[in-house]
């Protein structure tokens, strides 16, 4: 739409509304909607083509002068108060020549007269005399109009009188003065008394319309005002017999109109005042009643804390400064404004006066979340600072607490759930579960509890202590009985990372069949988190990858990963994400460059030797190191993690089946395969070693067997990539003596692993040759360093050359860095 250069809005949408063919034009809205304005700009057309138009101050006589006149529209531009309707409807019908406009403020009767003598009647009411944003801009130009457009939900002139104004705040002023002198001194005493009390809402729910003593007949008449009408019912009356004008839009248009509020959800259930009407409102009731305000506030705040509300509740008690109120609002529901309501919290304790933390206490804790959440990226970053914040803040007020007997207190529980997670975010895993255990059990049998997923909160953090512990079934056990405390609920940010979580734990270990079970729960249960939403998705997307990657679907484990992807400081679930981008690589990427992305991570979040994340790297580095044939790096790994590391079966079983020795590498799959802790994933794999390992002793009935056994279990989880574990060409054999026809996107996906590798092994002369190397450079300087003869290290030389496959010390140097025969390498 172009700019217009005279300022005036454009309305061509409604222009071509009264063009369609009718005996009466209503036009029904709120002074300063345009009315005459728009009227004027028609009838401007009609005249440059032609038609004769009359404009009428006095509507008396209006059937008379109809009845007199020759072709030609006649205009009444003040018709609220129009007399003998059915009159002037008959005159109507007996002079199809002649079109009326009639403009007024609230409903005409005139419109259901026409309708009854038949006529067409064209209505357009307060919703669509408002100007979209579209149209604003086009008369004012962009800049600064979308607040005005959000100010005035573009009434014209309170939006005429805001961009006419030298500064912001001036144009507020003069807006809210016009309403005040044009629409309030009008409004029914009734109508008046509500809005003015509802002006203190924003949005406007059934709980306020309760506290505020509004019933359902006065609240059509508010939303109508909201809409730029007079009176409730315009535009939802009917303009033809039997049905809604289709004209007329019975809807109000894309931006203009009743707006939802942040509680309505879009449903209808919460609405709002224009913001210039509010102003009004509120500065009018502020003026006759100081003390009212904050009353009211007071009475929205507590009976939305008593709906379950306290987001809205909140902001209330903040609006009427009553600091003890907002404090129980804070101590009845702060982890709950904390992972819902982040921008009421902020709202509500963010800049609070110097002095009130001083004097209550209870508001420190939120004051400092409401700085962090508005100073921090979102994410973990913000997480870890809360937790830092809340317990530096909080160990105080927890030791006076529980120095006191007795149940705990709502602000107790909150500090002790925070404790959990400043543990579990240190590392300290072990005391973090016993926190979460003793907090459930608190929990048990509470009557009443303020935050009905507390419990089901609490277990979930002691699932996810116990999984970055190391214990995956008891990790199991505790996020399955979280979900059962929280699965009432259908949409909640806690069931919905209680189910991703679930879903990451599944997926990780191959359970494909339960982790997407768990994805579809993870979806049902979805709902906005704000600064949150990362953290309760990313480990969906983990599992959904893990999922995808088992399913060889490379697009759809690729987009993920990407949504996966780490910006906010995730300090974690970072090892999971190594994993999934390790499985990714190992059939559809590039594991050198899956092995640094590991190794860059391992760097930038240390973990503890033998814990969780370590082992997790470890297997990964094991992994990609054997899909590029690094044998000699692999065996320094296993050689390092040693005999008893739960992760190493997998690795040293393909370690030497890829080495050429099939029996230790038969030996350690069928070991291993059949273990209690061995997870689906890694069973599989073990069988598939083991049939490898039969097939190369020629032992084609093992082989098939246990082939068969490794298919079967696959069938049952859809985890085709397992059948891309073993070179292709032996793949196809085993496949077709069994009688299994392999899914075709197995047949286009690469190998994960080479048919053979070399293990390069060297004597102790040979690496003391080699260490000797790193720092001289010819024979002779060996020699010396060494006290052996010039003869021997030349031979030692040639021969450490042939092993490595080189021929220059450069080449051998390097070589041997990348095997790991190198120390420090």
């Amino acid at each position: 739409m172009e700019r217009r250069t005279d300022g005036r809005v454009p309305r061509d949408r409604l222009l071509d509304r009264l063009d369609r063919p009718a005996a009466l034009r209503a036009i029904v809205g709120l002074p300063g909607t345009g009315k005459t304005a728009l009227v004027a700009e028609w009838t401007r057309r009609l005249e440059a083509a032609g038609t004769s138009v009359t404009w009428i101050d006095d509507a008396v006589g209006l059937p008379g002068a109809i009845a007199a006149a020759g072709e030609s529209v006649i205009v009444v531009d003040r018709g609220d108060d129009l007399p003998e309707p059915d009159a002037v409807a008959a005159a109507l019908a007996r002079a199809p020549h002649v079109r009326l406009v009639v403009c007024g403020r609230r409903p005409l009767p005139l419109v259901t007269a026409a309708q009854r003598a038949g006529l067409e009647v064209t209505q357009l009411t307060g919703a669509q005399l408002l100007a979209t944003p579209d149209e604003c801009a086009a008369a004012w130009g962009e800049r600064g109009t979308a607040a005005v457009h959000e100010h005035t939900r573009g009434w014209l002139l309170p939006a005429r009188l805001m961009i006419d104004a030298p500064t912001a705040e001036d144009g507020r002023r003069a807006a809210a003065d016009y309403v005040r002198a044009v629409v309030l001194d009008g409004l029914p005493a009734a109508v008046r008394g509500a809005a003015l009390r509802l002006a203190l809402a924003d949005p406007i729910t059934p709980v306020h319309l309760r506290v505020a003593g509004v019933g359902d007949d006065l609240a059509e008449e508010l939303r109508a005002l909201a809409a730029g009408c007079r009176w409730r019912g315009v535009g939802s009356r009917p303009t033809r017999p039997g049905g809604v004008d289709p004209a007329s839009g019975a809807t109000p248009e894309a931006g203009v109109g009743v707006a939802g509020g942040r509680d309505g959800g879009g449903d209808g259930s919460a609405w709002s005042l224009p913001p210039v009407l509010r102003d009004a409102l509120v500065a009018e009731l502020a003026a006759a009643e100081p003390e009212q305000p904050a009353a009211w506030h007071r009475r929205y705040a507590r009976a939305l804390l008593d709906a379950g509300a306290p987001g809205p509740a909140a902001r209330h008690a903040r609006s009427a400064a009553d600091w003890p109120l907002l404090a129980r609002v804070w101590n009845s529901a702060g982890l709950t404004l904390l992972t819902e309501r982040s921008d009421d919290l902020v709202a509500a304790f963010g800049e609070l006066p110097a002095r009130v933390p001083h004097e209550v206490a209870d508001l420190r804790l939120p004051a400092a979340a409401a700085r962090i959440l508005t100073s921090h990226p979102p994410g973990v970053r913000t997480l870890q600072a809360l937790a830092s914040a809340f317990r530096a803040g909080g160990e105080q007020l927890l030791r006076a607490e529980e120095m006191t007997p007795g149940r705990p207190s709502d602000r107790q529980l909150q500090l002790l759930s925070i404790g959990i997670v400043a543990d579990r975010l240190d590392g300290r895993y072990e005391r973090a579960a016993a926190g979460a255990a003793r907090l459930e059990r608190e929990l048990t049998g509470r009557d009443g509890d303020v935050w009905p997923m507390h419990r089901a909160w609490a277990l979930h953090q002691s699932a996810q202590a116990l999984l970055l512990g190391g214990n995956g079934p008891r990790a199991v056990a505790a996020g399955t009985q979280a979900y059962a405390a929280a699965h009432d609920v259908a949409a909640h940010p806690v069931t919905a990372h209680i189910a991703a979580d679930l879903a990451l734990l599944h997926a990780a270990t191959g359970a494909t069949v339960d982790a997407r079970y768990w994805l579809d729960v993870h979806e049902r249960h979805a709902a906005p988190a704000r600064w949150l939403e990362y953290l309760v998705r990313l480990p969906a997307h983990l599992a959904a990858a893990f999922v995808a990657a088992d399913r060889l679907d490379r697009d759809a484990a690729r987009a993920h990963l990407e949504r996966a992807e780490d910006d906010t400081g995730q300090a974690e679930l970072w090892p999971f994400a190594v994993a999934a981008r390790t499985q990714y690589a190992l059939s559809f990427g590039d594991p050198l460059l899956a092995l640094a992305d590991a190794e860059r991570s391992a760097a930038a979040s240390p973990a503890p030797p033998g814990g969780l994340a370590a082992r997790i790297v470890d297997r990964c580095r094991a992994e990609l190191l054997l899909a590029l044939g690094e044998l000699n790096r692999v065996d320094t790994l296993l050689r390092a993690a040693g005999p008893d590391a739960d992760w190493t079966a997998v690795p040293l079983a393909r370690f030497h089946l890829l080495r050429g020795e099939p029996a230790r590498a038969g030996h350690t799959a069928g070991a291993a395969a059949w273990a209690p802790e061995t997870t689906p994933r890694d069973r599989i794999e073990l069988l598939l070693i083991e049939a490898a390992a039969a097939e190369a002793l020629g032992s084609p009935g093992t082989a098939d067997h246990s082939f068969g056994r490794a298919a079967a279990l696959a069938a049952r989880t859809g985890a085709l990539r397992s059948f891309t574990l073993l070179p292709d060409g032996l793949r196809d054999v085993l496949a077709k003596r069994s009688g299994i026809a392999l899914d075709p996107a197995v047949l286009s996906t690469r190998p994960a692993y080479p048919a053979r590798a070399e293990l390069v092994t060297l004597t102790e002369r040979q690496h003391a040759v080699l260490r000797a190397l790193t720092r001289h450079e010819d024979a002779a300087a060996i020699s010396y360093a060494l006290v052996m003869a010039p003869s021997l290290v030349e031979d030692e030389l040639r021969s450490l050359y042939a092993v490595l496959g080189t021929t220059a010390r450069d080449a051998a140097l390097l070589r041997a860095r990348r095997l790991g025969l190198l120390p420090g390498d």
